[in-house]
């Protein structure tokens, strides 16, 4: 069960597929400031398990790092990325070597967004495929899932549900 939850917590981080699209700047984004470095912690919502992860973020539009640690098993998944190619490893596992994560891999596993895509949510900028709704919430589809985020800069507060899965991922940033 612990190997299930670190798996969806990283999974829920990446999308299954890694491209990124063009992507369209929040109106007010000018006024925040885009998030490179933070500590924070990253609440998981399904509708049977519930968990968090303290996570460490470092990235800015083309590559970063991500360590998630879950403080009761002390297990660290370590996610890094370059443009399109994500690799992670894990300290429970035989080996800590970093590993590639492929999306077709993802796939199977409905994942909400990847850590690309985060980052340029973080940096205000929203994929195309997203249309407004109000209130810091846009909605649409995004690699043939049905997803919607809500960013709320002045709370430090991304929530993102992958309404096909029925998953929700709610990232608080430690100011």
């Amino acid at each position: 069960m612990i190997k299930h939850l670190y798996i969806a917590t990283l999974l829920l981080l990446l999308t299954a597929c890694s491209t990124l699209q063009q992507s369209v700047p929040i109106q007010d984004g000018s006024k925040c400031k885009p998030w490179y470095n933070f500590n924070g912690q990253l609440s998981i919502l399904e509708s049977t398990h519930r968990w968090q992860v303290l996570i460490h973020w470092q990235a800015n539009l083309e590559s970063g790092s991500a360590r998630l640690t879950h403080a009761a098993t002390g297990r660290i998944i370590e996610l890094q990325w370059q443009g399109k190619q994500i690799q992670m490893r894990d300290n429970q596992t035989a080996t800590t070597r970093w590993q590639p994560i492929q999306a077709d891999t993802l796939m199977q596993y409905g994942i909400v967004l990847p850590p690309q895509s985060i980052a340029m949510i973080l940096h205000h900028q929203i994929p195309p495929s997203l249309k407004a709704k109000g209130n810091d919430i846009w909605q649409g589809k995004l690699h043939g899932n049905s997803i919607r985020i809500r960013w709320q800069n002045n709370c430090h507060k991304l929530t993102m549900t992958d309404i096909t899965h029925g998953r929700t991922a709610i990232l608080r940033i430690f100011p």
